[in-house]
């Protein structure tokens, strides 16, 4: 399958080295080398003069090339959106399933290098950043270090400190059960205090996250579960990826950079921000990102809130939030 992929997209990942000198339609999907290791590319838009858009994908090892094909298309109309499966996810891991070097830090500088790219390629001084639930700690510090690359940054359902987070989501599916005499997730809550139910962070996030998902804290609106299944598996390219190896592969790696990063240590950025978030997402609970926020010195600051979304806002208000990054960035 590798071997097939790598066939595929040879001549486009030449073409897509090259500066962009004329305007044109833009649809390339390309295997590049990144810090050493073949990923996956994929750049989409109507024309190639408008804004760049990089969008970096959660999990970790969970990509959204599909998704936002299926949902997100739209955004293609505005910006010329490149979309990346990070080294150890999506295509990439189908590329190469033993990736190397899998770290937080490593990602950053994949996606640094992935800008510089893109800045060259389509003759722009600066790029738009998107980063989603994992990958928004990937793109926030991203913000910081690098920030003459960005016009902007867009946190999409915001990472904080997960460890921190996961005790604010609990003690939220706490209040849930008490308010509805829920004596069976109390039990199960109290479960998790203990080792042999919950002796790391990543067992103890799983355990929590399947009691958040009874009151609706993770996916808020179901009736989007049975259209994301389709957009992963309705596509020719991503029908045979196997996505629970995948995300199995990145978080085993990556489950101490997960729960370690703490971005409260992030006091300024000198760009513009914006965080978008759902006002029912208690997986990365946004009153987190919302006090953060509050606190962050940058030039301009903004929250847009998704009323009627959890952790999935991409999908449970697609078309609010196409029209929210077309809205803000390009005002």
């Amino acid at each position: 399958m590798a071997k097939s992929i790598f066939s595929l997209v040879l001549s486009l990942f030449i073409l897509s080295c090259q500066p962009q000198t004329t305007d044109q339609k833009v649809a390339e999907k390309s295997l590049i080398d990144l810090g050493g290791e073949k990923q996956y590319v994929e750049i989409t838009g109507t024309s190639s003069k408008k804004p760049v858009m990089l969008f970096i994908h959660g999990g970790p090892g969970w990509p959204q090339t599909p998704q936002l094909r299926y949902f997100n298309a739209d955004l293609t109309k505005d910006f010329t959106l490149a979309t990346w499966d990070q080294r150890g996810s999506g295509l990439s891991y189908q590329n190469n399933p033993k990736a190397q070097n899998l770290s937080l830090e490593q990602i950053i500088q994949d996606a640094h290098q992935l800008t510089q790219l893109l800045k060259k390629q389509f003759k722009q001084e600066k790029i738009y950043l998107v980063g989603y639930s994992w990958g928004s700690m990937v793109g926030l510090l991203l913000a910081e270090r690098y920030p003459e690359d960005y016009h902007a940054y867009v946190g999409v359902a915001q990472v904080i400190n997960l460890r921190e987070a996961v005790q604010v989501s609990r003690e939220w599916i706490k209040q849930q059960a008490k308010t509805n005499q829920d004596q069976a997730t109390l039990d199960a809550l109290a479960q998790l205090d203990k080792p042999e139910f919950c002796n790391s962070d990543l067992a103890c996030f799983f355990q929590q996250q399947q009691l958040l998902e009874k009151y609706h804290g993770a996916v808020f609106d179901t009736t989007v579960i049975q259209k994301l299944e389709k957009a992963m598996t309705q596509y020719p390219d991503y029908r045979q990826y196997d996505w629970s190896k995948g995300f199995d592969y990145s978080i085993q790696q990556l489950e101490k950079d997960l729960f370690g990063t703490d971005l409260t240590k992030v006091k300024a950025l000198t760009i513009p921000v914006y965080f978008l978030l759902g006002r029912h997402d208690w997986n990365v609970p946004s009153v987190l990102a919302e006090a953060f926020l509050n606190k962050l010195k940058a030039p301009h600051k903004e929250i847009v809130w998704f009323e009627n979304s959890a952790h999935e806002l991409l999908e449970e208000e697609a078309d609010k939030f196409n029209a929210v990054l077309t809205n803000k960035l390009l005002k």
